[in-house]
């Protein structure tokens, strides 16, 4: 349900570092597909200490279509964890989803993962790269046995058998956030926020399918192997820390 201060629609949440090369076709694809949404939408680009011209491009890219984009910029890079915690103190639609600037998710995916939210059926909704009968999509190995772990130490902690908990396109309800804190700030804030959501005891958490398409480390940031204990850590840590932290 809709708060007094919540606006009917949806913001798009696009977090940047250093992206300069795939935030312009990102911000295209978004802002079309919300259009054929027919839902009202804003885009808030969230640059993380860009060096590349990510900063500059995102400012023409609202320069362009000021009432459907909006920019933020941290003078240094702080993390993603930092970037969600800040938007979602200035987010003020109704509804929500987060993609990633660097163009291994598909914005086409956007309405299907707003789609339970929309139709209520859902108050969080996960893009999942793996499962419902797909073949694993290509990546390292490294990478994929890393989310594996994560989701298996998951499923034993809470009962909940997911098969993408540190995906990077999901969409939420902005009640669910409200006066959330993220203390992570690198991967291991995905536990941490999935934790303190649940806690809060209400949210339909789901997931649905979407595309994926591989990056290498030369051209993107990725969860290296030794990230995987302090994941792990945190997906145990937060199970047991007060979910309004």
């Amino acid at each position: 349900m809709r708060t007094a201060t919540q606006k009917p629609g949806v913001t798009v949440v696009v977090p940047v570092y250093d992206e300069a090369r795939t935030l312009e076709r990102v911000v295209a694809g978004a802002l079309g597909e919300l259009e054929r949404l027919a839902l009202p939408h804003v885009l808030l680009i969230l640059d993380d200490g860009s060096t590349d011209g990510s900063r500059a491009l995102a400012t023409r890219l609202a320069a362009r279509c000021p009432e459907r984009v909006r920019t933020l910029a941290f003078s240094r890079n702080r993390g993603k964890g930092a970037l969600l915690d800040e938007a979602f103190r200035r987010i003020e639609t109704e509804l929500a989803v987060v993609i990633d600037a660097d163009g291994e998710y598909d914005a086409a995916d956007l309405r299907p993962v707003l789609a339970p939210l929309v139709e209520q059926r859902a108050d969080w909704v996960l893009g999942s790269r793996y499962g419902f009968g797909r073949p694993r999509p290509v990546q390292y190995r490294a990478t994929w046995a890393v989310n594996r772990a994560v989701n298996a130490w998951f499923a034993l902690l809470s009962g909940m058998r997911l098969n993408d908990l540190l995906t990077g396109l999901y969409a939420f309800r902005t009640e669910v956030v409200r006066d959330l804190r993220l203390v992570e700030r690198r991967f291991a804030y995905t536990p941490e926020l999935i934790w303190k959501v649940l806690r809060r005891g209400r949210a339909r958490l789901v997931e649905v399918p979407v595309s994926y398409r591989f990056r290498d480390y030369a051209a993107g940031k990725k969860i290296r192997w030794w990230e995987t204990g302090t994941i792990l850590a945190a997906t145990l840590r937060y199970k047991f820390r007060d979910g309004a932290a």
